[in-house]
């Protein structure tokens, strides 16, 4: 696993969070926001049409929610999910701790203004925004309405380049040649990259709430 993340800058953990634990933290959202279904494709379409008329910002919309997982404990069980525990404990060791701002991300249907569409990010880094080269980011999708409808497309092995330039939070300097790889995770898994790893936001259809994180010593 060391030697696969060395190289790579990223692992997936498949299954990484039990079935059980993701209708938990599913529930849990879906509460926080009053919406109520008898079957979890009525409950995306309600999350769906609540999402795409938003009056506020991203963030404000999504702060109480992962405020909510974040003292209900949610999170913390997410993180001692045994087979997603242990992969970050090979590569980091046992004496861990993860990031509490609030970090969940809304993407919106379509590529759309940045105003509208806070959190969609073209190429970066993650120590672009002040983490530290040291620590690991983690990605996992919570709600969303299937695997394929656009999620992260990361840049292989960019990790190796070092810190990249930019300006405006844009890449200004590049190779020309480089290999890219779009994420279709299922709920339950998990990468877990480098924050020098290259990575950007896919255009989806429809919209999808994911959980980053950073996991530090």
């Amino acid at each position: 696993m060391k030697k696969i993340f060395s190289e790579t800058g990223y692992i997936i953990v498949k299954n990484a969070i039990s079935k059980s634990l993701i209708k938990k933290i599913q529930q849990e959202i879906y509460n926080c926001l009053k919406i109520k279904g008898s079957s979890p494709s009525k409950k995306y379409l309600k999350f769906s049409n609540l999402v795409k008329n938003i009056k506020i910002k991203e963030y404000d919309f999504t702060k109480p929610i992962f405020e909510a997982l974040l003292y209900k404990g949610l999170l913390e069980e997410m993180f001692l999910e045994k087979k997603f525990y242990n992969s970050i404990v090979n590569l980091f060791g046992k004496d861990l701790a993860f990031c509490t701002d609030p970090g969940l991300n809304l993407n919106l249907p379509n590529k759309i203004s940045s105003k509208k569409n806070y959190f969609f990010k073209d190429w970066h880094q993650e120590i672009w925004s002040g983490a530290s080269p040291s620590a690991l980011q983690i990605w996992t999708p919570f709600i969303h309405k299937d695997s394929k409808n656009g999620q992260m497309q990361i840049m292989e092995e960019s990790h190796k380049w070092g810190h990249i330039p930019h300006m405006n939070r844009k890449p200004t300097l590049l190779p020309k040649k480089y290999k890219t790889r779009t994420l279709n995770l299922e709920y339950g898994d998990v990468i877990i990259f480098t924050t020098m790893l290259l990575h950007r936001s896919q255009i989806t259809k429809s919209p999808r709430l994911a959980l980053p994180c950073l996991i530090k010593n």
